[in-house]
């Protein structure tokens, strides 16, 4: 009776513990819609689709899609003038909660991609992403190092990137290093 009931209890503690298990065809089909919603630009809808394949594997790929699609999601509304106090500082809240976890996830992938692969082009656009949610998030200062993170290794993101930099140095009260950035070309 003993074993029995170990049994049963160590069969309940395995299944309790251990993530659902999944078919590779579903899993495969979970993939593709990932990356179908993704690519679509449904960013707000594939957001889960990409949790729910990322709980099953932990790819670079796609903790980059759910980055971007926290960073663009289109499902969050934004604070209005005709808001309540409450209502508008609940969304304000909810946004800057979005952003971090964009930046959090960020952060996590590109250094790591950076090690890995340290001559790939989109490292400049992950940097700029990165730092645009750094941004967002009011973390001011990371933003400016992530932006000249991203000029350094990029061109043609060069001059974005400065004018960011130059706003952000004027909103933290900086204006001779916002002029020097403001007049970067």
């Amino acid at each position: 009776m003993a074993r029995i009931f170990t049994f049963i209890f160590s069969l309940l503690a395995v299944t309790a513990v251990l993530p659902d298990s999944i078919s590779r065809k579903d899993l495969n089909a979970l993939r593709q819609n990932s990356i179908k919603l993704f690519e679509e630009k449904k960013y707000s809808e594939s957001i889960d689709s990409l949790e729910k394949y990322l709980s099953f594997r932990d790819e670079v790929r796609f903790k980059i899609y759910l980055a971007k699609a926290i960073l663009f999601r289109e499902d969050l509304n934004p604070p209005k003038e005709d808001d309540e106090i409450f209502t508008r500082q609940e969304k304000i809240h909810t946004l800057v909660s979005n952003y971090n976890r964009a930046a959090r996830i960020f952060s996590e992938v590109i250094p790591y991609m950076e090690r890995v692969t340290p001559k790939d082009k989109n490292l400049a656009n992950l940097y700029f992403l990165w730092a645009l949610s750094e941004q967002f998030s009011e973390d001011k200062e990371r933003a400016i190092s992530l932006y000249k993170k991203s000029a350094s290794l990029s061109l043609e993101l060069r001059p974005v990137a400065n004018y960011n930099i130059a706003a952000l140095y004027e909103d933290l009260g900086q204006t001779k290093d916002s002029e020097i950035y403001f007049n970067k070309k």
